[in-house]
């Protein structure tokens, strides 16, 4: 497990090297409001995963709990 942490660090300190070089985007191309849409859309997907599976964790717990008492 930590060879896998260490080589995914890695790659991310080599990765935000890259992406700092990068030039950017013009925003005023007419495919800028469809990628901004689509990147927070993303972003806002992520945390409604996350949000779903962390109260699914929670009641599954506490269904074990009360069965348990």
């Amino acid at each position: 497990m930590k060879k896998i942490l260490t080589a995914s660090g890695l790659l991310l300190l080599t990765a935000a090297n890259t992406a700092l070089a990068h030039p950017g985007h013009d925003h005023s191309d007419w495919s800028s409001p469809l990628v901004h849409t689509l990147f927070y859309g993303a972003i806002a997907a992520v945390i409604g995963t996350a949000y779903f599976v962390i109260r699914q964790s929670r009641r599954k717990r506490q269904n074990t709990q009360q069965k348990e008492d």
